[in-house]
């Protein structure tokens, strides 16, 4: 039967045990986060060691606890490096241990040590003797060989190294994840100076019948402290959400906030802004924080994630854009949300004053625009009298000649001349001979088509062109234009003037399927008006055209 004080020993191996494995299974499926399977490993590494120690300690007969010494040895070799990886992991100073290499030079020890202890013909190299340690049972009481002493060394200085680095990572971090480091640490410490003592003096601890190894004993501590550093704090939620150094050096403003909407960080840029030291903004809600920025608040209770422009107000109001980015883990649950506001009050500034000069710069084109219609407008144009210039005419009577031929349609051309103008020049001088050619050129704007194209042919001389009439529905109009013309009187400062026209008229296609002779026809029907008496309408024909050659 075992002896009393070995079974409640081995009892409480067993729960530290249970603690390790129950804390192994809550981090690996609750928590997704980077050191979590070094972690993990660890805690798996350590029960195998406590259970193995445990199972040494009730075994009656010693091949048994051979077996289980050999067993828990797996735990022993192994945690260090497990918690080595961990240590670095979790300060984010892992980047050279992706290499499998380098991975697999941290478990050469371990496996040679292993080899010696799962050996007959090397186990004297790791433990040159092993006894029980009382004639009643309990565990081992062992002596140890060359290779116990190299691993010992070798894990101590993991164990040291993991230290140092989680110590350096707690002297950098900001004090809200500070308070979680001392959990993480005294978790090491504690089985660490266990198993100094228990390796440099095993008598100081007289508990129990013999000497015996309590580091196992130690890490059921360290599992409580775990649970404290990590549910307590949030350790593995929030560590750390953003590295230290992009976070005091970017320019713009940056705040954590948990899974419960509290703010857990806020760089040297949103202190600043805020007018507040990290310690007043740590661990307070929003509404306390942002009391100021009522438009973040609105988009911050309202919308799990936004991209907006936000105004601040100050003398001047400020400007900011603000993001805010979710944070989830790998089951897409929200950790945590990200704020990032930064200062755009001089771009928008810029936007303006760019939108303002743009907003010039149209007008000035614009400008330039009605100015260059303007010049083309008065390149076609007849200065005196507004109507078309013979340069247009000469175009618009090639292009309806062209849609005529492809549409087989006819156009008529009238061209007309004021009958004795050099006469009313004479007596009444060339301003009230200017006002006889701008009152006709306006008075044919206003009884021609829209269609109709007048044109001032020179001098004294005018042409309408008149897509899809006929010869004779020219000459209509022509008569028309003759008799009303022939009535309206010209007001030249007192004086008033009355004065007739002459005209001849060409149709296309019956006179000539060319513009440039049609306009030429319509010319000798105008002369042949001229010879028969003036004011009046002739209408080109054969006739016309012996008339004017014998002439």
């Amino acid at each position: 039967m075992i002896p009393t004080p070995w079974l409640i020993f081995a009892i409480i191996l067993f729960i530290s045990t249970a603690v390790a494995i129950t804390l192994a299974s809550i981090l690996i499926y609750r928590i997704q986060k980077p050191g979590i399977r070094s972690i993990f490993a660890t805690l798996a590494s350590l029960a195998v060691w406590s259970f193995g120690y445990a199972m040494t300690v009730i075994m009656p007969s010693e091949a048994d606890k051979l077996f289980w010494l050999r067993v828990e040895n797996v735990g022993i070799q192994l945690a260090p490096v497990f918690w080595f990886v961990f240590s670095f992991k979790y300060a984010h100073n892992d980047q050279w241990l992706t290499g499998k290499p380098i991975m697999l030079a941290f478990y050469f020890i371990p496996i040679a040590s292993l080899a010696c202890v799962f050996s007959d013909t090397f186990f004297h190299l790791y433990y040159t003797s092993t006894k029980v340690a009382t004639p009643t049972g309990g565990p081992f009481i062992i002596s140890r060989g060359p290779m116990y002493w190299v691993t010992l060394v070798y894990s101590y200085s993991l164990y040291t190294f993991g230290l140092i680095v989680l110590i350096r990572r707690f002297l950098r971090l900001r004090r809200f994840y500070r308070r979680q480091m001392p959990y993480l640490i005294a978790a090491v410490l504690i089985p660490f100076s266990l198993n100094i003592l228990y390796q440099v003096a095993p008598e100081v601890l007289p508990l129990l019948p013999a000497p015996v190894d309590l580091t196992p004993l130690a890490f059921t501590i360290t599992a409580v402290l775990l649970v404290v550093g990590i549910f307590g704090f949030h350790s593995i939620d929030v560590v750390p959400i953003a590295r230290d150094t992009v976070m005091e050096h970017i320019p713009e403003m940056v705040f954590v906030l948990d899974e419960k909407d509290r703010i857990i960080d806020a760089n040297a840029v949103a202190q600043k802004w805020l007018g507040k030291p990290l310690q007043e903004i740590s661990g307070r809600e929003p509404i306390e924080v942002f009391e100021k920025w009522p438009q973040l608040l609105q988009r911050f209770f309202f919308l799990e994630e936004a991209r907006d422009e936000i105004e601040i107000p100050g003398d001047p109001p400020r400007i900011l854009e603000t993001i805010i980015t979710p944070i989830h883990n790998r089951q897409q649950k929200i950790e945590g949300r990200v704020i990032l506001a930064y200062d755009i009050t001089d771009r928008k500034n810029l936007e303006k004053e760019l939108k303002r000069t743009n907003e010039t710069l149209q007008e000035q084109l614009d400008e330039n625009e009605r100015l260059r219609l303007q010049l083309q407008e008065q390149a076609i144009r007849d200065p005196l009298t507004g109507v078309f210039n013979r340069r247009y005419f000469a175009e618009a009577l090639d292009n309806e000649t062209a849609r005529s031929i492809r549409e087989k349609v006819p156009f008529s051309l009238i061209i007309l001349d004021v009958d004795h103008f050099k006469k009313t020049n004479d007596t009444y001088g060339h301003k009230c001979g200017d006002v006889v050619l701008r009152s006709l050129a306006e008075f044919l704007l206003q009884h021609t088509r829209r269609s109709d194209i007048v044109c001032r042919f020179g001098g004294e001389e005018f042409v309408i062109l008149m897509p899809d009439a006929s010869v004779e529905s020219a000459k209509e109009r022509a008569e028309f234009f003759r008799r009303e013309f022939m009535q309206h009187v010209h007001q030249c400062g007192e004086l008033e003037i009355k004065s007739t026209f002459s005209a001849g008229v060409a149709s296309f296609p019956i006179h000539s399927d060319s513009g440039e002779i049609l306009l030429g026809l319509a010319d000798q029907a105008l002369y042949e008006s001229k010879e028969a008496g003036r004011n009046r309408v002739t209408v080109y024909s054969p006739t016309t055209a012996i008339s004017n050659a014998k002439s």
